[in-house]
């Protein structure tokens, strides 16, 4: 009974572990660097998916790193998240990063993505409150394109980054029940048998 609760056990956390895990869409290392102009584009899995590259160290040189990706049908953006990890050279005044996030459904720019000037992850807001146009950025419509793009400044040492978009099923909505039926009234029928024997007569007399 015990060596069969521990397997159960494992065989649930391996469950676990497996349904956690991200869904790597796109990583620089492995697929190679991401143009400035955006011609890579990924679509979005149901849970939770990655988006990694590496901003070289430049010196007086730039970088810029520019994906798109699709929200697939039935699904709903709950975060966007940027994460930065190695070194962070915060003595060079001149090292920063400029973030954009746009969204084609909305036409707007998400407020969280503009200078970078420190390590600490940025979430998306989902809103733009800058600009001539302003509101939310909608995160439920099918189809709609997310465009990001992390540029460099001067930029020492390189920095690695991780772009996690994580989503929801849309709730499935049952289609609206019949109408009731309207029960015929309890006097129809003999009006009707009536209308025929009348009929009937008129038939016969001719």
């Amino acid at each position: 009974m015990i060596v069969l609760a521990r397997v159960a056990t494992t065989t649930a956390l391996l469950a676990f572990g497996s349904t956690a895990s991200a869904a790597v869409l796109y990583d620089e290392a492995v697929s190679g660097d991401l143009d400035p102009i955006g011609s890579t584009s990924v679509n979005l899995t149901l849970g939770s998916n990655e988006i990694s590259g590496f901003i070289p160290e430049t010196g007086n040189m730039n970088d810029s790193d520019r994906f798109k990706f699709v929200q697939t049908a039935g699904l709903i953006v709950d975060s966007i998240t940027l994460s930065f990890s190695g070194a962070w050279d915060t003595a060079n005044i001149g090292q920063f990063l400029t973030a954009a996030l746009f969204n084609s459904d909305a036409n707007l720019f998400d407020d969280s993505f503009n200078t970078i000037s420190s390590p600490s992850s940025i979430s998306a807001s989902f809103f733009d409150s800058f600009g001539p146009e302003t509101g939310p950025l909608s995160t439920t419509t099918d189809g709609a394109i997310w465009d990001f793009q992390l540029s460099a400044g001067v930029v020492f040492p390189g920095i690695n980054w991780t772009m996690t978009v994580v989503t929801s099923a849309k709730p499935v909505v049952p289609p609206p029940p019949p109408p009731p039926q309207v029960p015929l009234p309890a006097s129809l029928p003999l009006m009707l048998a009536a209308l025929g024997g009348a009929a009937l007569l008129k038939r016969r007399k001719a």
